[in-house]
């Protein structure tokens, strides 16, 4: 498995707004191989706020795929024009930044990093019985 995170920086007082694009599934939860999506939130101390969106994949090539389907082309084309630069190549190419172009809006920049998954740990599982 991996995991990919897309660290998404943003002007402070709009990691809200990002965010709210990632509460509801999207097209991205019905391709093969996805796992899970994790969206996570930070201040940071220069003024900007960060959104982390992890997503889980069973292998990189299923990642790969749907990082150069035509659904991940529509999800992000809003945010394309939005900063004048190519977010699909960033997922495309496995990683990398994206233009830093703030004027444009509220996101500062990007970096997509592919992480293979080397330990995950959950709780065990109990059965709680209900009282009769």
């Amino acid at each position: 498995m991996i995991v990919v995170e897309n660290r998404i920086e943003v002007k402070a007082g709009f990691a809200e707004a990002v965010m709210e694009r990632f509460k509801a599934p999207k097209s991205v939860h019905t391709f093969q191989g996805f796992v899970r999506m994790d969206v996570l939130h930070a201040a940071t101390s220069e003024g900007t706020e960060e959104v982390r969106v992890c997503t889980t994949w069973e292998k990189e090539e299923d990642f790969h795929a749907w990082a150069n389907s035509d659904s991940f082309r529509h999800a992000h084309a809003r945010r394309e024009a939005a900063q004048g630069g190519e977010h699909g190549r960033t997922h495309g190419e496995g990683g990398g930044e994206a233009p830093k172009d703030a004027a444009n809006g509220p996101i500062v920049g990007n970096k997509v990093t592919v992480y293979k998954l080397v330990a995950s740990h959950l709780p065990e599982k109990t059965t709680v019985q209900a009282e009769r």
